[in-house]
């Protein structure tokens, strides 16, 4: 190590320490401010969300990746309760692929509400000669539980996916539309529709072989990324080493709320941020054979049911077949389109994510 790369490792050490007083620093102020209040006690719920369960999921969406189940801390995000009413905007055509909108105005005596949104999927790609493209990306997912006034309306739209299919020789793959609210009490809520291009998925593995379908550990290892990350080629694939490529994150949500209640000491609670979670990538593996399978991700409030695994060995699946409006594969809002397999075959169509959805529940 030369004096430079010793000095700047110093450097490093030096921030971390600074960033860790800090973070103290700020735990202890909050504390001091919400632990006299009637409503601040609730706070800690938030503030373990932002320095401990947050930073997590960031960047480990799902703590689940061999059998599929609830993923850990996605169980922290509060749901309220006592509920009365509530509304739901997604697509109402029967495609299960295009966006929609309307304006909720709060009914008379109703104070709270809990919105709730999911970005579009990301669409899959198709696939020609002996080619994969894997399941697409899902969409973020945003909750946000605040005060209301009767009377007040909230403009609420649901992501589209896409609402035509990819064909063969087509490039890069179609992410999807975000899903948003705006209304009193919001700044820029909203839930990112899933990430297209599967570069953008490699990437986040950060390995020095981004056009590789591979691990960090084993980044020449897969198959070569083609027509702008729209599928996999595998003329001369290799297996994917140390695998399986486990779940990764993707699209973000946004937002915050602006209600002047809430930042008051008797207002500050769990209610208090967004929470939410990322969009997520598939899992899979393949062996030299061509052999392998591909796990859809998990999808906020239908975690099991959404972590459908493919496997193939031979022959050609087009995934438009799969679609949800061909058949009834994954109607779900966020999830990705299903994956295309070809097997020597020309080509094959790809599949349109799902649609976004935007819930609203109020009391």
């Amino acid at each position: 190590m030369d004096v430079l790369q010793y000095t700047a490792f110093n450097q490093q050490v030096e921030y971390q320490k600074q960033i860790r007083e800090k973070e103290d620093c700020y735990r202890t102020i909050v504390t001091e401010k919400v632990g006299t209040s009637g409503g601040g006690g609730g706070f800690s719920k938030a503030l373990e969300w932002i320095c401990e369960i947050e930073p997590c999921l960031l960047w480990k969406p799902v703590n689940v990746d061999s059998v599929p189940g609830v993923p850990k801390y996605w169980d922290c995000i509060p749901e309220g309760s006592g509920w009365t009413g509530g509304t739901t905007v997604c697509d109402p055509t029967g495609y299960y692929r295009c966006g929609y909108n309307c304006t909720w105005c709060v009914p008379s005596g109703v104070t709270c509400a809990r919105f709730q949104l999911w970005g579009a999927g990301g669409g899959s790609g198709s696939a020609r000669s002996y080619a994969d493209s894997p399941f697409g990306s899902t969409g973020a997912y945003a909750s946000a539980i605040i005060p209301v006034t009767p009377g007040e309306c909230y403009c609420m739209c649901s992501g589209c996916a896409y609402c035509c299919y990819s064909t063969a020789g087509g490039r890069g793959r179609i992410p999807g539309c975000p899903s948003y609210v705006r209304g009193p009490g919001f700044c820029y809520f909203c839930a990112e529709g899933g990430e297209g291009t599967l570069q953008s998925w490699i990437a986040v593995q950060g390995k020095c072989s981004p056009w590789k379908m591979s691990t960090a550990c084993c980044s020449e290892s897969g198959g070569c990324l083609c027509e702008e990350g729209h599928h996999m080629c595998n003329s001369q694939v290799c297996a994917i080493c140390q695998g399986p490529i486990c779940f990764l994150p993707g699209s973000m949500y946004n937002g915050c709320i602006t209600c002047p209640s809430k930042y008051t000491p008797e207002g500050l609670d769990e209610n208090s941020i967004v929470y939410g979670i990322r969009g997520i990538w598939p899992t899979m593996c393949y062996d030299t054979n061509r052999y392998g399978w591909n796990r859809h991700a998990p999808i906020k409030g239908w975690e099991m049911c959404s972590q459908c695994q493919w496997t193939w060995s031979s022959g050609n699946c087009c995934s438009f077949q799969c679609s949800a409006w061909q058949s009834s594969c994954l109607r779900i809002p966020a999830a990705g389109g299903f994956p295309t397999h070809m097997w020597g075959s020309d080509g094959a169509c790809a599949d349109a994510g799902r649609m976004g959805m935007v819930c609203v529940q109020y009391k």
